[in-house]
């Protein structure tokens, strides 16, 4: 997750190492510690590494940000003419600005409605554990009912999530979409302009060259992405011990903490494999 994929040869490896990865935990879940009962719990992986790999392939070059080139009116008539798309463009400057901006409110929007719905369902658990003392773990573990219910709600939470960090994703796509517009609009007018080109890029601290590249790490987006991650982890986690035997011991097995791992590392890495990909023009 620290590194980036933006060579064909780094996502390979990426991929091969995650169905590695994959195999062994379908391994270790069907044939060599059956009795750990997290079958379900991989099934549910591999469907989900499915995809969002599949989704990476199938839309990768119509969502990625792209580029072209300004063309400049070498004929002087048509050099002074050309402002008069002045009012044009600058009505387009704005609607892209107010599209970066509200391309910000819906991460942060995304990122609250994900910590409510996690926080309403861990309050609910809270609040029962806090309710009783009987040895109330036993209680909750020896109920199926209730135990398949909490399962369930762990993975639906788990889904919430992977549709949220999608939703981020597309939302740094989005942003980066508006941010190349911008910059489109800047050069069409330091090319066409009658102010020399270094003096008009003066004005500018950002460029096509400088602008930060989509899948930038240690910003707000990233962040983000990590948190909803993170979450979606535990939710894993905890669905993974009810289904194991070690839940009536109130112990959580290695494998269990291993997928939640996986998932996280995985989840984050794909964060890389969307935003890294520059699609070829």
């Amino acid at each position: 997750m620290i590194f980036s994929l933006e060579s064909t040869f780094s996502r390979a490896i990426f991929l091969v190492v995650a169905i590695a990865i994959t195999i062994i935990f379908s391994f270790l879940a069907f044939i060599h510690s059956s009795d750990l009962k997290q079958n379900a719990i991989v099934i549910y992986l591999i469907v989900m590494e499915v995809l969002v790999v599949a989704t990476f392939f199938i839309y990768r070059n119509s969502t990625t940000p792209k580029i072209i080139a300004v063309k400049r009116l070498k004929n002087p008539r048509l050099q002074e003419n050309s402002f008069a798309l002045a009012r044009l463009l600058l009505k387009e400057y704005d609607y892209i600005r107010e599209t970066a901006a509200q391309i910000k409110s819906d991460r942060h929007a995304t990122v609250n409605y994900f910590l409510i719905i996690s926080g309403i369902f861990l309050f609910i658990i809270g609040s029962q554990f806090l309710a009783r003392t009987d040895d109330l773990v036993s209680q909750l573990i020896n109920a199926k009912t209730a135990a398949s219910m909490l399962i369930i709600a762990s993975i639906a939470i788990n889904i919430i999530g992977w549709i949220y960090f999608m939703h981020l994703i597309r939302l740094r796509q989005a942003w980066c979409d508006s941010a190349a517009a911008m910059n489109q609009i800047k050069d069409f007018y330091i090319g066409n302009g009658r102010v020399p080109d270094e003096l008009a890029k003066s004005a500018f601290l950002w460029d096509n060259k400088v602008t930060p590249k989509p899948g930038k790490k240690s910003n707000v987006s990233y962040y983000s992405a990590m948190l909803i991650s993170f979450i979606s982890a535990i939710f894993l986690l905890f669905a993974s011990w009810l289904l194991s035997p070690d839940a009536k011991a109130g112990s959580i097995h290695l494998f269990s903490w291993l997928i939640a791992l996986y998932h996280f590392v995985f989840q984050m890495t794909c964060y890389s494999l969307f935003l890294d990909y520059k699609a070829r023009h």
